[in-house]
């Protein structure tokens, strides 16, 4: 029998980690940590309190017009990281699981406003918690397949504190038998509508933006270190932050026209006010780089997808996503 490898694939430093566990002659079982970048519908099964997007018009692109629980229109980054994986589906939601079969091919941890720190979000599923559920499923499969903003000083500080718990998060999954990571860097926040409304001339907010930028960076030298301490470490780092900077200075090259409107919303820039039912909604949603205030479309969650993991170095180093999971 070919030897069995296990990989691990963590997405949005803040929040997110979409891992693949790969066996001889199947195709890869994926599983996805993280906030709603990546949440398919945990927070469905949430109590009342806890964010939500399971209402129109969040979904209106989703086959059947259904408000799945994902924060976009359609699909998400982790569907189309699934599907470049070998996934005919993208994992369940874990909240949603009735029994051990339907882990086979993956699980959905991710919650909407879930954080890295575990006071990030309120009443919502943090980052530590997803592991420790992992770990059950971990265990289960075992079973089933046999072991295998301020000023920068400020900033600075903000930057070791969550780079810190993430180190340590890091750790946790590699402890638990994670070997290939690929992480993708925070983007560039400030450019977000929701983040331009202030902005006099709707500009992005570059003090937002610094802070992101010093996340890249100490992300890509904690990946390195990591890479050089640890046996059998391997990553990709996805630079998010370049994507979208290359994307919003020639939007029509990427197949966008509107990339600073929000598509659902309301007041500036659509932006004012949050995504209700009875928001107004763009119909040329394709061409919109963001679905709501902060969110992105189902359009610029595929293009980031494909980038990360087909992606040149500019976007995807010192490999991209595909060579990774490859090697």
């Amino acid at each position: 029998m070919a030897k069995k490898t296990t990989s691990f694939l963590l997405l949005d430093l803040f929040l997110t980690a979409l891992s693949t566990l790969t066996t001889a002659a199947v195709s890869p079982a994926v599983f996805v940590f993280g906030d709603s970048l990546v949440d398919v519908g945990n927070n469905n099964f949430l109590p009342s309190d806890a964010p939500k997007a399971n209402f129109p018009p969040w979904g209106i692109d989703y086959p059947g017009r259904t408000p799945t629980g994902r924060y976009t229109n359609g699909f998400n980054y982790a569907d189309y990281t699934a599907k470049a994986v070998g996934l005919a589906l993208s994992p369940p939601p874990f909240l949603s699981l009735s029994n051990g079969n339907q882990m086979l091919r993956g699980v959905n941890f991710a919650s909407g406003g879930a954080g890295i720190l575990d006071t990030t979000g309120g009443d919502v599923i943090a980052m530590a918690t997803q592991i420790e559920d992992f770990e059950q499923v971990a265990a289960n499969l075992t079973g089933r397949l046999g072991k295998n903003p301020g000023n920068s000083t400020q900033k600075e500080e903000a930057v070791v504190l969550i780079l810190d718990k993430f180190k340590h998060q890091i750790e946790r999954l590699y402890d638990l038998g994670a070997r290939k990571f690929a992480v993708l860097g925070l983007a560039a926040l400030g450019c977000v509508p929701l983040a331009r409304v202030p902005i006099s001339s709707y500009g992005c907010n570059e003090d937002l933006n610094d802070l992101c930028l010093r996340f890249k960076t100490a992300t890509e030298a904690l990946l390195n270190d990591l890479s050089m301490s640890l046996k059998g470490f391997q990553y990709s780092f996805g630079d998010l932050y370049e994507m979208l900077a290359q994307i919003l200075s020639d939007p029509q090259e990427y197949g966008f026209t509107e990339i600073k409107d929000a598509c659902c919303g309301g007041g500036r820039l659509n932006a004012e006010f949050a995504c209700l039912q009875n928001s107004r909604v763009c119909s040329n949603r394709s061409q919109y780089a963001f679905w709501d205030q902060g969110h992105p479309t189902q359009a610029l969650h595929e293009r980031m997808a494909h980038l990360a993991f087909y992606g040149p170095p500019l976007f995807a180093k010192p490999v991209n996503i595909h060579q990774l999971v490859k090697s």
